[in-house]
């Protein structure tokens, strides 16, 4: 199923004691994606300005949202304006024909709790709890192996039999399907079930394809196309999940440290490929048996579907192994708490 890449390889004669700079030039162009995640707002003082302007410019079409789209009101809570997220959440009531309470919000209690706003969160909070610490560290190593198996199958695309070209467009292609079968998922089952379950479905189909036979190309392709379309389903529920495990204060900042470990996992993905070169079924093997790990990682993770989204670190769902006969306090025993909403993608 695999043939050569004779683009790359043969216009720049990486062969032989070369063909170590292919991925190298992968390698570094993922570097260049995260060095810009940092310094892309400085650099764009200097070199690019057109360019700039031309993707900037559209973005005055967003500016009326300002006035169109209503703040959350878990953030203006945090902050203490409970009466305007109750004025937000009384008119998503009356838009979606939910009969809704006069008062909300019993405002002379809440005003003696302690808004967020005066919280400084920091990084090291991702780690202040065992609890906490875990579910960051199973979360950064979710986003790091999906990210390799999903761009290593992806970079792997000119190494399968068959036109180059065809085999780029049905790479594209099976994302379509994947982004809805997540979204669907996301509205209707578990969380751990769906990630675990599309970890499994990738992971495993790529594990079999040593197990086809060398004159089975078209099979061969097919399983590879089926383990991309399970694991860019569970890439993009990550993004989902990731948001509902965390509190207000931090969310936005563990999302950023998590896609982080995804960029270092897309950095690495080149060298997984190109361990085809001492064996064709090695960067298979490796990373299939890396998917169905991180899908058995995911069981032990808390299940945030149906559940409020917790607004502080007393209120973070526990991981399986730390519960011990007892809830979490907060979320899980208050019935007053709304549901979490579950929006589609």
């Amino acid at each position: 199923m695999w043939g050569s890449r004779i683009p790359l390889h043969g216009n720049w004669n990486l062969v032989c004691e070369d063909n170590w700079k292919a991925p190298l030039t992968t390698s570094l162009f993922f570097v260049g994606v995260l060095i810009g995640s940092f310094i892309s707002g400085q650099l764009s003082d200097r070199d690019w300005r057109m360019l700039l302007l031309a993707l900037t410019v559209p973005g005055l079409f967003c500016i009326p949202l300002w006035w169109i789209i209503p703040e959350s009101p878990r953030w203006l809570i945090s902050q203490g304006r409970y009466k305007e997220a109750e004025a937000i959440i009384q008119k998503a009531a009356k838009l979606n024909g939910i009969p809704a309470p006069t008062v909300l919000f019993d405002t002379p209690e809440m005003q003696d709790s302690k808004p967020q706003q005066q919280q400084k969160a920091i990084l090291l909070d991702l780690f202040r709890t065992r609890n906490i610490a875990t579910i960051t560290i199973m979360s950064l190593l979710l986003w790091f192996f999906t990210s390799v198996g999903y761009f290593g199958l992806s970079l792997s695309t000119p190494d399968w039999h068959g036109n180059a070209y065809v085999n780029c467009f049905l790479s594209a292609v099976i994302e379509v399907p994947a982004y809805v079968i997540a979204w669907l998922l996301l509205r209707s089952l578990p969380r751990r079930y769906s990630l675990s379950g599309t970890f499994f479905l990738g992971g495993s189909v790529v594990l079999f394809i040593q197990l086809v036979p060398a004159e089975l190309n078209v099979l061969s392709v097919g399983l590879v196309m089926l383990g991309k379309f399970g694991i860019t389903a569970a890439f993009s529920m990550l993004y989902v999940y990731n948001v509902e495990l965390y509190p207000t204060l931090v969310r936005n900042m563990a999302v950023g440290a998590t896609s982080t470990a995804s960029r270092l996992g897309s950095i690495i993905a080149p060298y997984f490929v190109y361990l085809g070169a001492y064996d064709r079924f090695l960067p298979y093997i490796l990373m299939g048996s890396l998917t169905v790990l991180i899908g058995i990682l995911t069981l032990f993770l808390p299940e945030s579907y149906g559940n409020p989204l917790p607004e502080s670190f007393e209120q973070m769902l526990k991981v399986k192994c730390f519960r011990n006969g007892q809830q979490t306090t907060g979320i899980r025993s208050s019935k007053e708490s709304p549901k979490s909403l579950v929006t589609p993608l």
